[in-house]
């Protein structure tokens, strides 16, 4: 099973999501910003270094907001989404 965090950032009414790459796995899908974590990461370390990657911000992780597993065709993922 892969381990993967998302950052659920929201402002009011508003929350931020992102279109995957139309080159990618699953291509044009809009997700929260997030990824796989790495070895020796902690779920906390592996969403601020993705914030820093794709959004060039770096965040505050706050608490988890909901933990779900889902399966694709090719993958399954533990998917951990945080507040930010």
């Amino acid at each position: 099973m892969t381990e993967v965090v998302a950052a659920f950032i929201w402002e009011g009414d508003k929350f931020l999501i992102c279109q995957r790459p139309a080159d990618k796995a699953r291509p044009l899908l809009w997700e929260f910003v997030g990824g796989k974590v790495e070895p020796g990461e902690t779920g906390e370390h592996a969403l601020i270094r993705e914030c820093r990657e794709e959004l060039a911000v770096t965040l505050s992780v706050g608490d988890v907001f909901m933990d779900v597993v889902h399966e694709y065709p090719d993958i399954t993922i533990h998917l951990t989404l945080f507040n930010a």
